[in-house]
């Protein structure tokens, strides 16, 4: 009886040094998964936010309202700084002469799009319109 106790003391505490392989394929996981997270941080902070910002602005939507016409457009920060105080103008030009419209957009992150919209009193579609971002300040 004490010898067959004494088997099963060594059997046991042989197994307690003993890790299984799939904890150590987990433990490997998590760590190459916490490298891959801190390197792509890092790669981030390095390179896309010393890009400056660079907007691109499109209608999206031209409609007929009280007063005269409105045009809904998308501004789209395509660079990886984030730009604030965001000027954007629209023009129309032909028929009774040239016709400016402007709007701030507060702030626009890096890699992200805000809608804004512009009114005026001729018809966007009768002449040409032309949008573009006029200027905008570091946040």
């Amino acid at each position: 009886m004490e010898q067959n106790r004494a088997i099963e003391n060594e059997t046991h505490s042989g197994s307690g040094n003993h890790i299984p392989w799939l904890e150590w394929l987990a433990s490997g996981l998590g760590f190459l998964l916490a490298l891959c997270v801190f390197g792509f941080i890092g790669w981030q902070a390095l390179h896309d936010a010393t890009s400056s910002p660079a907007i691109m602005v499109a209608a999206t939507e031209t409609s007929q309202v009280a007063g005269g016409y409105r045009v809904i457009f998308e501004a789209r920060n395509v660079g990886g700084a984030a730009a604030a105080q965001v000027r954007i103008e629209g023009t129309i030009s032909g028929g009774s002469g040239p016709e400016t419209s402007s709007v701030i957009l507060d702030y626009i992150p890096g890699h992200s799009a805000r809608k804004g919209g512009l009114f005026f009193t001729q018809n966007p579609q009768s002449g040409h319109l032309s949008l573009r971002a006029a200027g905008f300040a570091k946040p």
